[in-house]
């Protein structure tokens, strides 16, 4: 980790983290999982979030052509000038998923995706911002980064274009990072990266929620949840009305003490929060597996050291419970874990990918393999190839 950072983790996280950014040269010693033909490929598919952005040559200016791309797109792109994008490679790439255990300093329920571009000489995306915190790891190539040391003000964009372009770019710095370096950005500062060379660029990215997007979904679930979400407003005791635009004021009295008696006691706001922080994104599914495997198949393939992988579709995290037990959160699902599978609980969430045996030892207690068989069954854990452990 200090190699990562260039310093160490509570300094960064002090003097850095959502304050300002970071250049760090030879941050990591990264091969690239994939070649750019192979993240073509993936943007070829159905179901892969994609994207090519042209700054000329288009049929507007920074046109944007989402995917899936038929293959022949690719091979009319010209030498320079474009960029292809495809989100949630951690889904599709393992060793991308395993690159964000470098990262476990910051809490899974911040973690949103790896994002993964390769950009022809000169392709960019443009000026801009970014409302999440983000780490810019250079592959391939050499990629020239200009940005702001402090968060823009001018936060202006250029009118009728589909990319949010800043219409005025002010930076401080000027940096080319080449395989291996990483500039950290917090949300909100500018920056514009240009490919000198035919790149790849890995972006790690950690989004928080916005207060409208907790309001919202918080208001939807203690109106699914609380018993007194069904009652109905009664009014009190009404005098004629003089104009009938006039709202009683026991009228909004009672709207008042409705609102204000929402269950938002400390434990059940936690509980809530926990389940919409690790929630499954829209489009996202645990697929459970049509026929899981027994418990003595299961838990045979533990100790003969099979590869044990997390599924990339739902954020894991856990709540203290009473005496040592916890509530575990897969995917928005709450879990509750008896104190003798906690340390499995702990080990779970703390990476990607497991050795079959650490888990069986994990895995004594009868809660413990009750847990181990439910996540298999509900498809949150799956065997992978032995090669995706490295």
């Amino acid at each position: 980790m200090q190699r990562l950072l260039g310093m160490p983790v509570s300094r960064f996280l002090r003097e850095h983290w959502q304050k300002k950014p970071l250049l760090v040269r030879g941050a990591l010693d990264l091969r690239d999982p994939l070649t750019p033909e192979e993240l073509a490929g993936l943007a070829c598919e159905e179901g892969v979030e994609s994207r090519i952005v042209r700054e000329r040559g288009g049929a507007r200016p920074w046109e944007v052509t989402w995917g899936p791309h038929p293959e022949a797109r690719f091979r009319a792109m010209p030498k320079r000038g474009w960029t292809v994008l495809v989100q949630e490679c951690n889904r599709h790439v393992p060793p991308l998923a395993h690159l964000l255990d470098r990262f476990s300093f910051i809490p899974n329920v911040r973690v949103d995706d790896v994002m993964v571009s390769y950009a022809a000489p000169g392709g960019s995306v443009g000026p801009h911002l970014d409302s999440y915190d983000v780490f810019l790891v250079q592959g391939m190539g050499q990629r020239r980064w200009r940005y702001g040391e402090r968060p823009a003000k001018d936060v202006r964009f250029r009118r009728g274009l589909e990319l949010r372009i800043l219409e005025r770019f002010a930076w401080d710095r000027d940096e080319v990072l080449g395989p291996g370096d990483m500039l950290y950005l917090p949300p909100g500062f500018a920056h514009h990266g240009v490919a000198v060379t035919p790149c790849l660029t890995y972006s790690v990215g950690f989004r928080s929620p916005s207060f409208g997007e907790m309001w919202r979904a918080f208001a939807a679930h203690a109106a699914s949840s609380d018993p007194k979400a069904s009652a109905l407003l009664v009014d009190p005791p009404l005098s004629p009305a003089s104009n009938p635009g006039v709202i009683p004021p026991g009228i909004l009295a009672r709207v008042r003490d409705a609102i204000r008696g929402v269950d938002l006691d400390d434990a059940s706001i936690d509980r809530w929060f926990a389940s919409f922080a690790t929630r499954l994104a829209p489009g996202h599914t645990l697929e459970a597996p049509r026929r899981p495997p027994s418990a003595k198949k299961l838990f045979d393939a533990l100790a003969r050291g099979a590869v044990v992988s997390r599924s990339e579709e739902g954020r894991w995290a856990f709540l203290p419970g009473p005496r040592g037990a916890l509530l575990l959160y897969v995917g928005g699902e709450e879990i509750a874990v008896a104190k003798s599978a906690a340390p499995l609980v702990e080990a779970l969430c703390a990476s990607r990918r497991f050795e079959g045996r650490a888990l069986a030892a994990l895995s004594k207690s009868a809660a413990a393999r009750d847990l181990i068989e439910r996540l298999f069954s509900m498809g949150a854990l799956g065997f992978a190839p032995r090669a995706s452990a490295r």
